[in-house]
């Protein structure tokens, strides 16, 4: 699959979102690497993966998830903003089987990157002086990042 590219400095030091999908509990999270490590600016690459927790086995466990099938996932990288999930997204105009991060691409005019699940993602992170303060947020800084505008049909109010 193809590389998108993000525009900011947040992919680093991430915990999983949690989200409600359907009748599932989800676990998305973030693996990073590094490309051009000792350059200016750095490159660093992701890739989103989605776990469901399996209650049907004694002891609940996560269990990787390939797909997201009829589905998407929203999130924004301020931890403020919430994290949900969206049934048949083709009906607005979106796709299945994405993850739409509220946080601009460079290839795109749009407020939103589109990931497929399991594509990379490429970043361009420029270190500062005492830069290390950026990651000691917690995902939020003062300044409130892109966020979710949640239309009623995300929550069932149309079914």
């Amino acid at each position: 699959m193809g590389e998108k590219e993000l525009v900011g400095l947040h992919f680093l030091h991430l915990k999983p979102w949690l989200v409600i999908c359907g009748d599932m509990l989800l676990m998305l999270d973030v693996s990073v690497g590094t490309r051009q490590l000792y350059s200016f600016p750095a490159k660093v690459f992701s890739s989103f993966q989605v776990f469901r927790l399996d209650f049907s086995a004694e002891i609940a466990k996560w269990m990787k998830m390939d797909k997201l099938e009829d589905h998407a996932i929203f999130v924004s990288l301020d931890r403020r903003n919430p994290t949900f999930s969206c049934m048949s997204p083709e009906r607005w105009g979106g796709k299945s089987n994405c993850i739409y991060v509220a946080q601009p691409s460079e290839d795109s005019d749009e407020p939103w990157t589109t990931v497929e699940l399991g594509q990379s993602v490429l970043r361009t992170v420029r270190c500062f002086p005492y830069g290390h303060r950026l990651l000691q947020t917690n995902g939020h800084g003062s300044q409130l990042e892109n966020l979710w505008v949640l239309p009623r049909f995300v929550y069932g109010a149309d079914q």
